[in-house]
C-alpha cells in the first residue's frame, strides 16, 4: 500500500522540493493544501479519508476533523510548534502519533522581536510611509540600551530574545513558571514576579504558548499596570492578550506603541490597524527562508523516522503510541 502524506500545512515545499523528495524517496505520495491558505477543520477533514500522516500547520484539528482520518490517520506531523487548536487528547486515545518541530522557528522569531522592537520604539515605518507620501519627518525614538526590557516566557524563543539584548546592554528581567537560575546568573538575567515585570519593563516581549493558563494573560487589568509609556511586543499567540485593552492604553497615551504578529482573528482586519503607534505584521515570525525550511524539512524527517519505525529526536515528540504520558501537560493545551 502507498503511503499518503497530506499537507494542510501551507506553504509546503514551495520554496524547496528537498522535504517533499525525502518523503517521496521513502515510498510517500505527498499531496499538498488545494486551498493554499490556512484550514477550516472541515476543509482539513475532506482530505484525510485516505491518509497516513498528516503534515498540519496552525489550522484548527479538533476532534471531529481527526476523526474522519479514522482508521488509517496514524500520524500528525507539526510544522512548527504550537499545539493550541490539536486535539491532542483525540489522538492518544486513537493511537495517533503527535510530532513537532519546537526549534526550527525559534531563531527566526528572535530576530523579529527585535525587528519589531526598533522599528516601533523608532517610529521607522511612520517615517516610511511618511516619506511615501513626500513628507520628511525625522522621528525620535528610544535607544534601548540601558533600558529594561522584560520578558513574559523564557523558552526557548525567549531565552535567546534575552540572550541578545544582554548583548546590546540591556537590562533584562523575566517571568516564567520554570526558572533556570544557573541560566540566568549565566546571562545576568534576573527572574521577578509578573506584578514586577509589568511595572518595571518599558519593553514586555510575549513568549507563552496558548494555553488555559495563558489565555489573556495581558488582560486589561495588566496592561493598565504596564508602566506608563511603555511598549508590548506580541509574536506568540493572540488569544494572550486583550486587543480591546491594548487598543484603550494605546490610544489613551498610557502605552508608548506596540508591535504584533499574532492576533484573535486572522488575516487581521480591527482598529489597532489605523494607529500610527502600532507595527504589525501578518503572523509570519517564522517566516525566514531558513526558518520555513527547517520546520518543513524537520516534519519530514518525523513523518518518515515514524513510518520506519526508527527514532524521533526526543525534542520533536509530543506522544507516541507506546509511551504511557504525553510529553506535554495536556491539562495546560
Amino acid at each position: 500500500m502507498t503511503l499518503i502524506a497530506q499537507a494542510s500545512s501551507y506553504p509546503y515545499g514551495i520554496s524547496s522540493r528537498d522535504p517533499l523528495d525525502l518523503l517521496e524517496r521513502a515510498g510517500f505520495t505527498v499531496r499538498l493544501s488545494p486551498h493554499r491558505r490556512k484550514h477550516t477543520p472541515t476543509e482539513t477533514g475532506d482530505l484525510l479519508g485516505d491518509v497516513d500522516v498528516l503534515l498540519a500547520g496552525t489550522e484548527p484539528l479538533p476532534a471531529e476533523a481527526l476523526a474522519r482520518g479514522l482508521p488509517r490517520l496514524k500520524h500528525v506531523a507539526r510544522v512548527g510548534v504550537g499545539l493550541d487548536g490539536l486535539d491532542v487528547g483525540f489522538c492518544i486515545r486513537n493511537g495517533i502519533a503527535v510530532t513537532y518541530t519546537p526549534d526550527a522557528p525559534a531563531r527566526s522569531v528572535v530576530e523579529q522581536v527585535f525587528a519589531l522592537l526598533i522599528g516601533v520604539s523608532r517610529r521607522l515605518v511612520e517615517a516610511h510611509e511618511g516619506l511615501r507620501r513626500g513628507e520628511w519627518n525625522r522621528l525620535t525614538g528610544v535607544l534601548w540600551t540601558g533600558k529594561t526590557l522584560g520578558i513574559l516566557g523564557c523558552g526557548r524563543i525567549g531565552r535567546q530574545v534575552a540572550e541578545i539584548a544582554r548583548a546590546m546592554r540591556m537590562e533584562v528581567i523575566a517571568h516564567d513558571i520554570v526558572e533556570d537560575h544557573a541560566w540566568a546568573a549565566k546571562h545576568q538575567v534576573r527572574y521577578v514576579s509578573l506584578d514586577e515585570l509589568l511595572a518595571k519593563s518599558l519593553a514586555i516581549t510575549v513568549h507563552l504558548p496558548y494555553t488555559k493558563l495563558t489565555k489573556n494573560i495581558m488582560s486589561a487589568e495588566r496592561i493598565q499596570r504596564m508602566r506608563k509609556g511603555a511598549y508590548l511586543i506580541n509574536t506568540c499567540r493572540g488569544e494572550v492578550l486583550d486587543e480591546d485593552a491594548l487598543l484603550t492604553a494605546l490610544t489613551s497615551g498610557h502605552l508608548a506603541g506596540a508591535a504584533l504578529d499574532v492576533y484573535h482573528q486572522e488575516p487581521y482586519r480591527g482598529p489597532l490597524a489605523k494607529l500610527p503607534n502600532v507595527f504589525l505584521c501578518c503572523h509570519q515570525g517564522s517566516c525566514s527562508f531558513d526558518g520555513r525550511y527547517q520546520m518543513e524539512i524537520q516534519s519530514a524527517e518525523n513523518a518518515v523516522a515514524f513510518a520506519r519505525g526508527e527514532t524521533i529526536l526526543p525534542e520533536r515528540i509530543v506522544w507516541l503510541p507506546g509511551m504511557t504520558a504525553p510529553a506535554v501537560d495536556l491539562a495546560e493545551v
